[in-house]
């Protein structure tokens, strides 16, 4: 899943990102809360891990505002607040649930894969682009019904590409997804994995599915 993370404490930021990947998710952070209301405005994210006290907008601001414009984004509110009306507050407001600090990691991320299951059906797994479908429930990809064996690190790539068809995608915005926020990671890597991605999912002696935008990044798109 892409979680994004908007919490002003870097360091419990960094602890969640690494026990949040190693879970198996792409984690985005943001340590600003006018930051992350915009990431939440303008990208897609499986669930939103929101801190309370945040420069530049507190967290209940953020969470109002994100309801009010019918984004139904799975979110679990995160504070060192610990009253029962700051925990009614949030949930009156549309918070999926709600943790007090100091938590257990391994709680939180059980949180975070309960909210997840509350805010997708079954119906909104896959992605599909023409024939090439990528099922995120089973991890899966396939073209014209045919399995597609792809690496951890590639289905991610994917999945982003594919969650923005017809869109344009960056280096910077594959490597958030891929490696983390900030990560060091060279231009040859990505396209490495683009290349590889390539070799998979495009049919024999038609145009690549994948488009380079000269400049600017990668684009997934019907062949024309």
């Amino acid at each position: 899943m892409n979680v994004l993370v908007i919490e002003d404490d870097k360091r419990i930021a960094g602890v969640l990102q690494q026990g949040l990947a190693e879970d198996g998710h792409s984690v985005f952070l943001s340590h600003r809360g006018d930051e992350g209301a915009e990431l939440i405005a303008s990208e897609h994210f499986d669930v939103v891990v929101l801190d309370v006290m945040l420069p530049g907008m507190d967290g209940f601001s953020i969470l109002k505002r994100t309801r009010a414009t019918k984004c139904d984004v799975p979110i679990l509110m995160l504070t060192a607040k610990d009253s029962m009306p700051d925990m009614v507050r949030g949930l009156d407001l549309g918070a999926d649930d709600y943790l007090t600090k100091p938590f257990q990691l391994e709680v939180l991320l059980a949180r975070v894969r309960a909210v997840s299951r509350r805010g997708h059906g079954a119906s909104s797994n896959d992605l599909a682009v023409g024939d090439l479908v990528l099922d995120r429930g089973q991890r899966m990809v396939r073209r014209a019904q045919h399995a597609i064996a792809l690496t951890k690190k590639e289905f991610t790539l994917l999945e982003l590409l594919m969650r923005r068809a017809n869109q344009v995608v960056t280096r910077d915005q594959l490597i958030e997804a891929g490696w983390g926020y900030d990560a060091d990671v060279r231009d040859n890597t990505i396209d490495f994995y683009i290349s590889s991605l390539r070799s998979k999912i495009d049919a024999k002696g038609e145009p690549s599915m994948i488009r380079t935008m000269r400049s600017l990044g990668y684009a997934v798109a019907l062949p024309q």
